[in-house]
């Protein structure tokens, strides 16, 4: 009698397991693929991409691609501190109070503007609480030459060839840990320098 109860508890035991360990896959990458609709249409394609220009029917050269404008300019600070900042509504509103003012998403910015309101972006890439992530400290690292060892490519992707933005990696703890491991990063693998 005592036999099929210790297998009973064996198989409820290893099906406990399994259950924890599939959820602890599926939630290490939970954020990978998040897109979230933004309260204004932001074409990252046509402001941050290259440009291409083309002739049109009329002979005019019209600019069918990007304006190629820096992630820095929107994004500013990722190299003087932790956080890499939303735009604000005065960096939109640098180009369109001149730029695109017949266009409803400019009408709309420019209301948030008067207002003195930021618009209201949601946040795409964003850690726990527990991690401390330092834009700075990746941004500045440079190797023994003085190259960056990191760009903002590495951990978000191309963005400029996206219509919007979304998590293109885990960023979970073996992620963060496999690029702190590689070759010639020399970056700390210790608990305490992500979780203070």
């Amino acid at each position: 009698m005592k036999r099929p109860r210790k297998l009973f508890r064996f198989v409820l035991l290893v099906a406990v397991l399994a259950a924890l360990g599939f959820l602890a896959v599926r939630t290490s990458r939970v954020r990978q693929g998040y897109e979230p609709h933004q309260p204004m249409p932001f074409l990252h394609t046509r402001m941050a991409g290259e440009p291409r220009w083309e002739v049109d029917a009329e002979g005019k050269a019209v600019n069918r691609g990007g304006f190629g404008i820096p992630c820095l300019y929107c994004h500013t600070m990722p190299h003087k501190g932790r956080h890499s900042t939303l735009p604000s509504t005065d960096i939109c509103m640098n180009c369109h109070t001149v730029v695109g003012q017949d266009r409803e998403w400019v009408l709309r910015l420019k209301e948030f503007w008067e207002r003195g309101e930021p618009i209201p972006w949601v946040k795409v890439h964003d850690l726990p609480d527990f991690v401390f992530y330092d834009h700075s400290a990746h941004l500045n690292a440079r190797d023994g030459e003085g190259a960056r060892k990191l760009d903002c490519v590495d951990c978000h992707g191309k963005v400029e060839e996206r219509e919007t933005v979304r998590v293109e990696n885990n960023f979970n703890m073996g992620w963060c840990l496999e690029c702190h491991r590689r070759p010639g990063m020399d970056a700390s693998t210790d608990c305490v320098a992500c979780h203070r």
